[in-house]
């Protein structure tokens, strides 16, 4: 009986920590147990002891077992993110930070750094250390990932997964986000109330946060009967994005020479590539936003300092709210679905142009 009852107390352990996740508190009786797990009654009893000696689970006389209040509590959340220290990451950790400390969780930061391996090693810490949440912006989430399967792992061992700012999310895991494809509609139609007929775009094609985007931008010039050109609309892997932004102008420069003729406007991935844009543009020659206005997403400190173009966002700090109270919900045991982060109707429009605060984390 010895193997036995240790390997019984192991799987029920593990089926405890599912049970917390999605919110049952009871075990099945000992005579249950036996038949699902086809072993003895005195084997059941001795996984239950091994379960209680750990503080799992607690014993109500008359009633039966329970999993224990303070059972696979871990009080820290991860958060996976492709750089850490540049564009929004700092000032998205440092709020989620202060929200999940007013709950008395603790936040761990780990940089993907836009490699595969990086994730793996990442997600092979999560499975070891079983935290209380997982919290992740994945790489390249609507195409074939080796890490998907580990991130399945994650989620069958009870550990809650919520992903940031992506909607393709796999089955067990929930997403804090915007709603992109809505997003890109209400840019569209603000470029169109300024009377801009001809519209091209620049989004990521290996994420669901561009693909949404390029749907609503797709959608929306259909409802407003605004022609569609699809030399016009430069779709980036991650690599072309991170080229692009560390200073390789050859996707961007290419693209603007095609986009000078006959285009008025174009919607990009984020302020980031809306920036590189600008200034590309303005070295040929275009006047932005008098010859091309420039729309895109996050209304942040490139949108802000007068750059030039139009940028979307939602209220300040909307979004580290929703994933820390996402996250503190899913770890306690609650039921947990879905956050759509509602986009803040006024569009930032930027009276003058300067170049963003150096001091800015890029």
């Amino acid at each position: 009986m010895a193997d036995k009852y240790k390997l019984l107390a192991n799987k029920l352990e593990l089926e405890l920590r599912k049970m917390r996740s999605s919110g049952t508190q009871k075990l099945p009786s000992e005579q249950d147990l036996c038949k699902q797990y086809s072993c003895s009654r005195q084997t059941v009893r001795a996984a239950l002891d091994v379960l209680r000696q750990k503080g799992l689970i607690v014993k109500r006389t008359g009633s039966g077992s329970y999993i224990a209040d303070t059972a696979f509590i871990n009080r820290s959340v991860y958060f996976m993110t492709e750089d850490v220290d540049k564009y929004l990451s700092p000032t998205l950790i440092a709020e989620l930070k202060a929200y999940l400390s007013s709950s008395r969780y603790d936040l761990l930061t780990f940089s993907t750094e836009g490699r595969i391996s990086n994730e793996t090693r990442i997600l092979q810490q999560v499975i070891k250390e079983h935290p209380a949440a997982l919290i992740i912006e994945p790489l390249r989430d609507i195409i074939p990932n080796p890490n998907n399967r580990m991130i399945e792992e994650i989620i069958s061992s009870g550990i809650p997964v919520i992903y940031c700012n992506y909607s393709n999310t796999p089955s067990g895991a929930v997403h804090v986000a915007p709603d992109n494809r809505k997003g890109a509609s209400l840019l569209v139609r603000r470029l169109a109330e300024l009377g801009k007929k001809n519209i091209a775009c620049i989004f990521r094609m290996d994420d669901s946060t561009g693909l949404d985007r390029y749907s609503g931008y797709i959608d929306t010039l259909a409802e407003l009967d605004l022609p569609f050109d699809e030399h016009r609309c430069l779709l980036l892997s991650y690599k072309d994005k991170k080229g692009t932004l560390i200073g390789n102008d050859r996707i961007i420069s290419q693209y603007a020479a095609i986009i000078t003729s006959g285009v008025d406007a174009v919607v990009c991935q984020n302020d980031m590539v809306a920036y590189h844009l600008m200034e590309v543009l303005i070295r040929k020659g275009i006047k932005v936003p008098d010859d091309i206005t420039i729309a895109s997403f996050d209304n942040s400190y490139y949108a802000q300092r007068g750059a030039g173009f139009i940028s979307l966002g939602y209220e300040e700090g909307s979004l580290a709210k929703a994933l820390a109270r996402t996250a503190v919900a899913a770890a306690e045991g609650r039921a947990v679905k879905d956050v759509t982060i509602p986009w803040k109707i006024r569009v930032n429009t930027p009276s003058r142009r300067s170049k963003p605060d150096p001091d800015q984390p890029k």
